[in-house]
């Protein structure tokens, strides 16, 4: 009875493996032209699983057991794993402030109120697309003289790359690059999807610039560089920035 009981207990086993290789498949299969997107996957899910993401592909794979949602990353070759992340956004914003306090201390913060435009990105724009750049927050690129014609491409983000990545490269602690930004992107004075949009940029390039360049042998996947996904509605950005902070500034940090 025991000998039969063993073998019945494997067979279930091998059973309940199969089927959750086989729903992690399936659902690789069915989203394989947006497969850069699975690590936004992983971080909705650690994120908030209950919330409705507007797209479809983040809140079914919120409806895998972790099991499977584990497999999706492994098969995909990406070295994250969906696990309990107490108060994740939280830890998040924590590790973007200090990043930005630590180097610049005399600059003004963008992510007060316990990053309240980084998370409207998400709970109120979430299926909203990016908004349109405007023209007038590029002015260099406009400067033929400035810059060759053909790298003009105007750019949401190409003044926050420039600014953040220089001032980190700097090493002055005297820099005020956030006071900078504010002031050329009109923060105080825009919409307010479109201070979400600045803020949640700034959080992304702030983890990219902040976390050094240590190397490390742990690939997290690229989204939004890595085919032909797209970055597209404000969940998609604060997804990505999510990702950003804790894959740069959160995992490296841990035992």
């Amino acid at each position: 009875m025991e000998e039969f009981e063993r073998r019945q207990d494997e067979r279930d086993e091998r059973r309940h493996a199969e089927g959750n290789k086989a729903q992690a498949v399936e659902f690789i299969s069915k989203y394989y032209t947006d497969r850069g997107l699975i690590p936004l996957c992983a971080v909705a899910a650690m994120h908030n699983a209950l919330f409705h993401y507007s797209r479809k592909m983040y809140w079914e794979f919120c409806c895998l057991v972790p099991e499977v949602q584990n497999l999706v990353l492994k098969f995909s070759d990406i070295d994250l794993q969906v696990r309990k992340e107490n108060d994740l956004f939280v830890r998040c914003i924590a590790a973007v402030e200090a990043a930005l306090r630590d180097r610049f201390p005399e600059d003004e913060p963008v992510l007060y109120d316990d990053g309240k435009y980084v998370l409207r990105s998400l709970e109120r724009y979430a299926g909203e697309r990016l908004p349109a750049p405007r023209v007038d927050l590029l002015p260099e690129c406009l400067d033929s003289s400035f810059l060759p014609p053909d790298s003009c491409t105007l750019e949401y983000d190409y003044l926050i790359r420039k600014v953040l990545s220089e001032a980190f490269e700097s090493r002055d602690a005297s820099f005020t690059p956030i006071s900078h930004l504010i002031n050329e992107y009109q923060f105080e004075s825009s919409s307010e999807i479109d201070a979400c949009r600045f803020a949640t940029t700034v959080a992304f390039y702030a983890a990219t610039y902040g976390s050094g360049n240590e190397v490390n042998d742990k690939d997290y996947g690229c989204p939004g560089g890595f085919d032909d996904e797209r970055i597209e509605t404000m969940e998609d950005l604060f997804l990505l920035a999510i990702f950003q902070i804790y894959t740069r500034l959160l995992l490296p940090n841990e035992g």
